[in-house]
């Protein structure tokens, strides 16, 4: 009852488009005589109802693209690659299965690496369909591999243009329709935490709460743009401009961040309130103006000039204040970025607008090798021990629990507890088993024609479709909808072999038991351990820029924190990692400016960059005590102190050794993020003191 009464309109709608598709791709393959007509209707089910576990609904109209396209390039490599099995150790079993496996190994390994890229589903459907295809080969005999590589993709491009077709002719939903608004509300929130900043006086705990809120608007915005290449055909000129400002975007809450402690540093100041009058009465109307949806964009605020403001004596407060007015101009003119990339969204006329976003930008990943590298172990492992069984003893229709096996544990090897889902899929298929000797014993033998026999299959189908939305019952439905149609043969209904059947469920049931028994069994690391090695690579990263010889570029930090945060994001972070994971970048950025301001400061560049590099080295071990932390942010100001005595007055570097020390003073969690980073050096010290 419990799932009947949550069952939306957009539920409903969703079941009419997949029973259409069923009945187009069934329609046809039968029409034109194609060997599986399932596999055309499994091509539906997967595309239109794997995105439906994931986003609880009907999926927008760009992942069904997106997943088409991948799917029809996956499926052809993959066919490919069975082909190629088949003629080379089609007459030697142990070789084929040490071959398939590498292939299958491969593949997985690639889809951990790639992380959610259009290239980690191709490499998905590549590695399950060539086992699917050798291993029908293999069962049903090897002489005609070809027809079955052929009739794979063809089934399964058919499958996939009938579910395109009905999602595109019946109430299509646009993921990026909302995109332009997104946009604008992150804006807002962003020029909204600036007007905090300037004018209000917030505590800590309301800060880290807005914060939160703006990564909120960030990652909807983040999931909408990702959508316009394939959805909209007006915002696809805009691409390049849409990924920079992705990036851009995290740029503009590092910015915001600093911006704050700036400002806490300058009210402290006597006759603070005079300079920051003048910032407000500057900056306000361009806030202002963000906030309404004109056709206008707002011009950039004119910040006055810091000398013109502070007397030349009040040293101190001339650091300061320009420290505030240089991440004041940063973050506004990155407001002034989006508005125009907005505007041009909205209107083509402003389209020459998006010449402000710059070029599309190179992004930086960071790779879990070690997750892959285990998550293909295991699959080898699983793979082979399992073809053993099945080649010593003789199973005629042990190829099935080899084919589900090598489709299961790829297709969730990106689940936080893939077991888990392997066990609901369990559960399915054991219900599709039973409903599929009721199909084949009672319903088809009594069809006469296809309407009967599309109506038969509607009723399985809508009940899969029903409950895939809900997360308790999604695995449950599409296995039971992927094992029905595997077992059925659509293409003769009026012939029911019982034994054939029989094996065949079995090997359905063997193969979800081997797959949930191997996630068992090679239980990878845990989201937060991977959480934590995620947030220990923003210590090697502040490493890098304090001890490289070569100092790395802003583009690279910042697309190093794109890359991180939304892996963590994906692994299921909490609020506080993410501020934390935020002050980190915002840490390395401070480190980054000066040592690139060191370069600009004559005698004194030596002194500072061998300062840089011991504190470098000194940053992981100061999480084992936080008086290490006020130890570090005391040594920064005592340098800002002495560099007051320079003339000229650098400001610039100045201001930047004072951030450094508010950054090191109020950075949240700084023991428990290095707790790995420290444990990780003393392994290496270990190490080579055994050596």
């Amino acid at each position: 009852m419990r799932i009947v009464s949550s069952i939306t309109g957009d539920h409903w709608v969703l079941a009419l488009r997949t029973v259409l598709a069923v009945w187009l791709a069934l329609y046809v393959a039968l029409r034109l005589d194609l060997a599986q007509p399932a596999w055309a209707i499994l091509a539906v089910m997967i595309v239109t109802l794997q995105p439906v576990m994931f986003t609880g609904g009907t999926p927008p109209l760009g992942i069904i693209i997106h997943r088409c396209i991948g799917r029809l390039i996956g499926t052809f490599l993959g066919a490919l690659m069975g082909v190629v099995l088949i003629a080379l150790f089609a007459q030697q079993p142990m070789l084929y299965l040490l071959a398939a496996g590498a292939w299958l190994s491969f593949c997985t390994f690639c889809v951990m690496l790639l992380n959610d890229e259009p290239a980690s589903y191709i490499m998905m459907l590549s590695g399950y369909t060539a086992t699917l295809v050798s291993l029908t080969a293999i069962g049903t005999g090897v002489d005609n591999i070809f027809d079955l590589a052929l009739a794979r993709t063809t089934e399964t491009a058919l499958g996939i243009g009938a579910g395109f077709l009905m999602h595109v002719l019946i109430v299509p939903r646009f993921g990026s329709y909302a995109l332009p608004s997104t946009l604008e509300a992150l804006i807002e929130g962003a020029a909204g935490e600036v007007r905090v900043a300037l004018v209000e006086k917030r505590s800590r705990a309301v800060l880290n709460e807005r914060l939160r809120a703006l990564m909120g608007k960030h990652q909807q915005f983040e999931a909408q743009h990702a959508l316009a290449r394939f959805e909209f055909r007006r915002f696809r000129r805009l691409l390049p401009a849409l990924d920079r400002f992705a990036g851009d975007s995290l740029a503009l809450m590092t910015g915001l961040r600093e911006l704050e402690e700036a400002v806490d540093r300058l009210s402290r100041c006597e006759g603070a309130d005079e300079i920051l009058d003048a910032l407000q009465a500057a900056t306000l109307p361009f806030l202002d103006a963000l906030k309404e949806h004109g056709d206008q964009l707002p011009a950039l605020p004119v910040l006055p000039d810091i000398d013109t403001l502070v007397a030349p004596q009040a040293r101190v407060m001339r650091v300061r204040a320009t420290l505030v007015r240089e991440r004041l101009a940063e973050v506004v003119r990155l407001l002034h970025h989006g508005r125009a990339l907005s505007l041009a969204m909205r209107r083509h006329r402003h389209a020459r607008l998006i010449q402000l976003t710059g070029r599309r930008p190179r992004r930086t990943r960071h790779p879990e090798y070690g997750v892959a590298r285990y998550n293909a172990f295991r699959v080898f492992i699983a793979f082979e021990l399992l073809g053993l069984f099945w080649i010593h003893s003789g199973w005629p229709s042990g190829y099935l629990s080899m084919m589900l096996l090598g489709v299961f544990i790829v297709l969730f090897a990106k689940a936080p507890d893939p077991a888990a889902v392997v066990r609901q899929f369990l559960t399915g298929t054991i219900w599709a088993v039973i409903i599929g000797c009721l199909f084949s014993y009672v319903v088809f033998p009594a069809i006469t024609g296809f309407p009967l026999l599309a109506l038969s299959l509607a009723v399985p189908v809508v009940i899969g479709t029903l409950m895939t939305p809900h997360m308790r019952y999604a695995a449950v439905g599409l296995a039971g909808a992927v094992t029905l149609m595997t077992l059925l043969n659509l293409h003769r209904t009026y012939v029911f072999h019982p034994t054939q059947f029989i094996n065949g469920g079995l090997a359905s049931i063997l193969g979800t038991i081997v797959t949930m028994v191997t996630y068992s069994l090679f239980r990878q690391r845990t989201p937060a351990q991977r959480l934590e090695t995620l947030v220990a690579a923003y210590w090697r990263g502040l490493e890098r820029v304090t001890r490289a010889r070569r100092l790395p570029s802003r583009a690279w930090l910042e697309s190093r924190l794109y890359d991180r945060l939304g892996r963590l994001l994906a692994l299921g972070s909490g609020e506080q990692m993410l501020r934390e994971a935020v002050d980190l970048h915002a840490l390395a950025m401070c480190l980054w400016r000066l040592r690139r301001l060191a370069r600009q400061s004559g005698p004194h560049q030596r002194d500072i960059e061998r300062w840089v590099f011991d504190l470098g080295r000194q940053l992981p071990r100061a999480g084992r005590d936080e008086k290490a932390w006020q130890r570090l942010a005391a040594d920064s100001e005592a340098r800002a102190a002495a560099l007051y005595e320079i003339e000229p007055l650098p400001m610039a570097l100045i201001g930047e050794f004072e951030m450094l020390s508010h950054l090191l003073r109020d950075l949240p969690g700084a023991a428990a993020q290095a707790r790995e980073a420290l444990a990780q050096a003393d392994d290496e010290q270990g190490a080579m003191d055994a050596r």
